[in-house]
């Protein structure tokens, strides 16, 4: 029930104190309110581990906002077949305030790939997270050697910190066996890529 209630009224709500996201075009609000779409969305935060994802309740949702990263085309019957979008639902409340995001796919066969991101507001794409978990799971394994199914729970952008370099810190939280662990994670862009450098992991409470 809790999963459906964040789903239900989770479109076009910003948080509080920020300015409303672009709205996405009508055909694709009418795919996020159908109820295939709507019932993936529930699977897939079904799949989540408790220690992303933490039920009780006192579990509150702020709506979800939704970021056009392609544009999406659809076809007659109202499925789309090309395009990307993400959306993200912050949720708190429950010991582990966080975003968690989700990118879409549309493809030529009408069928709408879903991959669940690290949760929180980290600035990498889905290609630099793949990256920087490894540096983020070695961290954690340092610190929880026996450990051997570590998740990110939460990503914070912490700013830049060479702006000549347009390079950019943020702190990975990963849970690691009942233990959160932080992993400080610095993102420099240069002409062959973007260079993941991952500072000493810190226990926290």
């Amino acid at each position: 029930m809790l999963i459906a209630t964040i789903i239900a009224t989770a479109f076009g709500i910003g948080a509080p104190g920020e300015a409303a996201p672009p709205q996405p075009s009508v055909q694709l609000q009418a795919l996020l309110r159908s109820s295939g779409y709507q019932g993936n969305i529930q699977r897939l935060f079904s799949a989540l581990p408790a220690d992303v994802f933490q039920r009780c309740p006192t579990l509150v949702s702020q709506g979800s906002t939704v970021t056009v990263l392609s544009p999406v085309r659809f076809a007659q019957d109202g499925y789309p077949v090309s395009g990307a979008w993400k959306q993200s639902f912050p949720i708190r409340g429950c010991g582990n305030d966080t975003s968690i995001n989700i990118f879409f796919q549309g493809q030529a066969d009408e069928k709408i790939a879903s991959i669940v991101a690290v949760p929180g507001d980290t600035h990498a794409d889905l290609a630099l997270q793949r990256d920087a978990l490894r540096y983020a799971w070695l961290g954690a394994k340092a610190a929880a050697p026996n450990c051997a199914t570590p998740h990110a729970r939460h990503t914070r952008y912490d700013g830049v910190v060479d702006a000549a370099h347009k390079s950019w810190r943020e702190s990975w939280i990963i849970a690691a066996c009942g233990r959160n662990v932080e992993v400080p994670i610095t993102f420099t862009p240069d002409p062959t890529g973007t260079r993941i450098t991952a500072q000493m992991p810190r226990p926290l409470r």
